[in-house]
């Protein structure tokens, strides 16, 4: 459960824009297939169809923070740029089954030199998220101080993610904006959702980049990003990584927290683990065709008034290919 300290209201939804894959081109998309288990496998078949769709998760809480389970289509209602859609696909993505969509998340980790006293604690917050990934999940793990290290490549294997995170060390400077900007880069191409998770201290030092280039890619990525800025026992966090981190969250449809504790780490972690797999999927075909402009997209329930909506900004219509998903060969 995402806590209190999540802004906004609690049902996130994720615009993506971009086509939907199915094995022939219909007119409503096919669900997306899961990847391949943890044990090694084959190499995927492939295919790529271009159809022009908008995707959309989104995770329902009710006002008491749990998640809401059993909605159907006809519960709710999605406009973009205020105009109703015609919702052509949705499922339920926490249900146990064997359609369930793969998550790609890219853990960017704050590794400077203030983070010398609650390495630890981070370390260990971190390895309880990655140790609940499931069977179609993939992570890679990047560190930040004033230079920028990330694991070889999106793994499911619990046991490398571990090593890297157990050899993490506090030192140096903090490049948050460009450490953001790469674990973005490296969800990008993936398949299925893509989530980013960060953790910092402190505010930035020595990025190349600009905060608002990093949004401004965010929005372009169509990742979730949520973001964990540790105030410290004195409750200090600089004004501009404050505002930074709930502005990328927000734009995204993610959710930003400042503990004071470092001990509530691992509560957040989870919480952010949750509610990454327990959401809705859909997508609808907008009534406009691709343009390049930015479109608004707004998620409403029709009768849940117990609970609210948490919604990304939008996304920009661009008629473009998807990188393939992999699928089971026959």
């Amino acid at each position: 459960m995402i806590g209190a300290r999540s802004a906004g209201a609690t049902l996130a939804a994720v615009a993506c824009a971009g086509t939907l894959l199915a094995q022939s081109p219909a007119p409503k998309p096919s669900p997306v297939p899961s990847a391949s288990p943890r044990a090694a496998t084959p190499p995927p078949f492939r295919v790529e169809v271009d159809v022009d769709v908008v995707s959309v998760t989104a995770v329902v809480y009710d006002k008491a923070g749990r998640f809401v389970r059993g909605l159907g289509p006809k519960d709710i209602e999605v406009l973009e740029d205020g105009v109703p859609q015609e919702v052509s696909y949705f499922r339920e993505a926490g249900v146990k089954d064997a359609d369930r969509v793969p998550l790609s998340i890219a853990l960017v980790l704050d590794c400077s030199g203030s983070m010398r006293h609650n390495m630890h604690f981070l370390q260990e917050a971190a390895l309880a998220f990655v140790n609940k990934l499931e069977d179609v999940d993939s992570a890679l793990v990047v560190s930040f101080n004033e230079s920028i290290k990330g694991s070889a490549e999106f793994t499911a294997d619990s046991g490398r993610l571990e090593q890297f995170v157990e050899a993490l060390e506090a030192w140096g400077g903090t490049s948050l904006y460009d450490a953001i900007h790469y674990g973005l880069e490296r969800v990008k191409g993936q398949a299925g959702r893509k989530a980013v998770v960060v953790f910092t201290d402190g505010a930035d030092t020595t990025s190349s980049m600009k905060e608002q280039e990093v949004v401004d890619y965010a929005r372009s990525v169509e990742a979730t990003v949520y973001c964990i800025g540790f105030r410290g026992e004195s409750g200090l966090l600089a004004r501009s990584p404050r505002g930074f981190l709930r502005k990328i969250s927000q734009e995204t449809g993610g959710a930003f927290f400042f503990p004071d504790k470092i001990g509530e780490l691992i509560k957040i972690f989870n919480g952010i683990s949750d509610e990454l797999h327990n959401h809705y999927l859909l997508a609808y075909t907008p009534k406009r065709a691709p343009d390049g402009t930015w479109r608004e997209i707004e998620i409403r329930l029709r009768e849940r008034k117990d609970a609210e909506v948490r919604v990304r900004k939008g996304y920009f219509a661009v008629k473009r290919r998807r990188p393939p998903v992999p699928t089971t060969a026959n």
